[in-house]
C-alpha cells in the first residue's frame, strides 16, 4: 500500500444476510492490518450464486447500515449497484480505484477462497488492482497457502505471512478466531423459526421479521 494514501479493506459479498461473523471479520482487519477504514461491498448480482432467493440489494444495504451505525471504521459501499452485469471482483476494485484515486485498496478474502482464485475471472489480474488480506479460518494451513502463491503469481516471500509481486502489491496472512457462522445458517434457521439473537445484530433480526413475508418467500426458493 502507497503510505500516503488511505488504507481502506474491501470486504465483499452477498451478505444474504449479513451475520456477526462478517462485522467481527472488520473489527479484527482495522486491528491486525492497520487500516483505516473496512467498507463492505454487497454484490448487486453475485455470480455464481442462485440470485433468485438473495433478498433485494436495498434490503441487504439497509441490515448492514443499521448493523454498523455505531461501528467508528466500518462503512457500507454501494459500488455494485452502478454497475451492470455480473458482480466480478475484478470489474469491483477497477471501480473504486477510479473512484478512489487517492485510497489504496486491499481486498479480504479467506484462505479457502484464495485456493479457488484460477478459477476467478481475471483472478491472476486481481492482486495488480489491490493488497489482498489472507484470513486463516478455513484450516487451510499456511504451507498450503504459501506454496500457492509462489506457484500462482511471479512472487516472493517478504515475511513469514507476507508476499509481494513484482510490479505489483502485497499479500499478507493473518489469523482470527474463527466463528463457525455462515449466511446460509442463518437463513435456515430463521425459516425454521428458531431463535437467530446474536447471530445476526439485533438490528437485522428486527428488520427480518418486519419484512417477514417477504423475506420467506424469497429465502423458500431453491
Amino acid at each position: 500500500m502507497n503510505k500516503n494514501y488511505k488504507k481502506i479493506g474491501l470486504l465483499g459479498g452477498s451478505f444474504n444476510p449479513l451475520h456477526i461473523g462478517h462485522l467481527r471479520l472488520c473489527v479484527e482487519m482495522l486491528e491486525q492490518a492497520g487500516l483505516d477504514e473496512v467498507q463492505l461491498v454487497p454484490a448487486y448480482n453475485p455470480p455464481h450464486k442462485n440470485i433468485s432467493n438473495i433478498l433485494p440489494f436495498e434490503m441487504r444495504c439497509s441490515i448492514i447500515e443499521q448493523a454498523i451505525e455505531n461501528s467508528p471504521g466500518i462503512s457500507l459501499n454501494r459500488l455494485e449497484k452502478k454497475r451492470t452485469g455480473p458482480s466480478y471482483t475484478y470489474d469491483m476494485l477497477s471501480n473504486f480505484k477510479m473512484e478512489n484515486p487517492d485510497s489504496s485498496p486491499a481486498f479480504i478474502m479467506g484462505d479457502n477462497d484464495l485456493l479457488t482464485m484460477p478459477h476467478w475471472y481475471r483472478g491472476a489480474e486481481i492482486l495488480r488492482l489491490s493488497d489482498l488480506l489472507i484470513v486463516g479460518r478455513e484450516g487451510c494451513g499456511m504451507d498450503q497457502v504459501h506454496d500457492f502463491i509462489l506457484n500462482f503469481w511471479p512472487a516472493h516471500q517478504k515475511g513469514k505471512t507476507s508476499w509481494s509481486i513484482e510490479g505489483g502489491n502485497d499479500i499478507r496472512y493473518f489469523s482470527v478466531p474463527r466463528l463457525d457462522l455462515s449466511s446460509s445458517l442463518v437463513r435456515s434457521r430463521w425459516l425454521e423459526s428458531k431463535c437467530i439473537d446474536w447471530l445476526m445484530p439485533p438490528s437485522g433480526v428486527r428488520i427480518l421479521n418486519h419484512f417477514f413475508n417477504e423475506i420467506e418467500s424469497t429465502w423458500r426458493k431453491s
